[in-house]
């Protein structure tokens, strides 16, 4: 299915598959993690209101800027570590305030990577957008479920240690691969 694409949507397809693969370790287990670390399930709301608000003042403030759209791939590889980081970050959360913490860089690293892979995705786009958006949405799915279910493992039978470890190698792997990809280009967009 990735061969009838090109091969910047391929690169594309598979950054954004292996962050969702990250992501979606926690999802299922953020508020028994926000418990864990002292805080409420009206914490573990905050802490995703903390997230997207962080994101969406970092795409409107930040995305909107000229050189941001001169920089598209070097912020998209940016937001991949940070966004890595991010998630290593996860194993030093010690109580509700530094998971407030995260969420704010968390988002800052969220806000680099959407409107960037946004356009990358969309500017390779030319008359086959339904099969493109189609392979990216069932492709998300499908690895959003299977992480949801290899998260809920990890944590019933390691750790959240090891599921913060997890997705930060899965994070790295999508900025590396981001990396390599884009290396080669002398100018970003």
């Amino acid at each position: 299915m990735l061969k009838s694409v090109s091969r910047e949507a391929r690169l594309l397809l598979k950054i954004s598959f292996l962050t969702t693969f990250a992501e979606s370790l926690l999802v299922p287990m953020y508020s028994a993690f926000t418990e864990k670390v002292g805080g409420s399930i009206l914490d573990a709301g905050i802490a995703f209101a903390v997230f997207s608000i962080a994101t969406g003042l970092v795409i409107t403030a930040i995305g909107t800027r000229p050189w941001f759209q001169l920089h598209v791939r070097s912020c998209l590889v940016l937001g991949f570590f940070v966004s890595a980081c991010c998630d290593v970050s996860y194993v030093f959360v010690d109580n509700k305030w530094e998971l407030f913490g995260v969420q704010v860089v968390t988002g800052l690293a969220t806000g680099l990577i959407e409107p960037t892979w946004d356009s990358l995705f969309t500017d390779d786009i030319e008359h086959s957008s339904v099969k493109h958006w189609s392979i990216w949405a069932g492709g998300s799915h499908l690895v959003a479920g299977a992480a949801a279910l290899m998260g809920g493992v990890i944590v019933a039978y390691l750790s959240f240690k090891a599921l913060f470890l997890t997705m930060g190698f899965m994070d790295g792997m999508a900025a590396v691969v981001a990396w390599l990809g884009y290396r080669d280009h002398a100018q970003d967009s």
